[in-house]
């Protein structure tokens, strides 16, 4: 599966991460708040998109990052990166099933339909199934049959691996070279004999 920036540069992962980081903010604010027995997981979940709601709004109408644009602040608010729209949803990120997930509003139909490119953009926020799984969040793109075609995860550490069995030849280097400052050679003189 490709990342976003492989499909737009404007989706960096940059942008991505920051986006991400305030979700996981309001996440765990909510969370951190609705700790009570009177509290539910739909009312946790109802406080998520009204703070996240709030939050990217105010985002996207300040000029605090200019490549990040309002375009629709109704219930079904939306946000373009770079012009490309996207929307926050609290949902499986493998089997996204909430109401008006793949719905396209007047401002989130940028892209034509097409099979091989994504043409929904949307920031998924997977809450954790027990208190030892960490939050995950998502930014996929999919395509008009409704397939990821791209996906990126919050927080995914990407790990490089050889593909057969021969180890990399080895690099010499020199030993690293220690030198104080000239102010602080001078000080070490003056300490070593008692004057200059």
């Amino acid at each position: 599966m490709i990342l976003p920036w492989k499909f737009n540069s404007n989706l960096s992962e940059e942008r991505l991460n920051l986006l991400a980081s305030h979700l996981k903010e309001i996440f765990y604010g909510v969370e951190s708040m609705l700790i009570t027995d009177d509290d539910c997981s739909y009312g946790r979940g109802s406080l998520f998109f009204s703070r996240a709601r709030q939050r990217f709004i105010r985002l996207g109408m300040s000029d605090e990052l200019p490549w990040l644009k309002l375009v629709n602040s109704a219930m079904d608010f939306t946000l373009e990166i770079g012009g490309i729209p996207f929307r926050v949803f609290r949902d499986e990120h493998d089997k996204p099933a909430k109401k008006g997930f793949w719905r396209r509003n007047d401002t989130d139909r940028l892209f034509a339909s097409n099979d091989m490119e994504p043409v929904i953009f949307r920031f998924i926020v997977e809450r954790p199934v027990s208190d030892t799984d960490e939050l995950e969040i998502y930014f996929i793109g999919f395509n008009a049959q409704q397939e990821a075609v791209c996906e990126w995860r919050y927080g995914n550490v990407r790990v490089l691996r050889s593909t057969d069995e021969e180890l990399a030849p080895e690099v010499h280097q020199d030993a690293a070279r220690v030198e104080l400052p000239a102010s602080e050679a001078d000080d070490a003189d003056v300490s070593d004999t008692g004057t200059k």
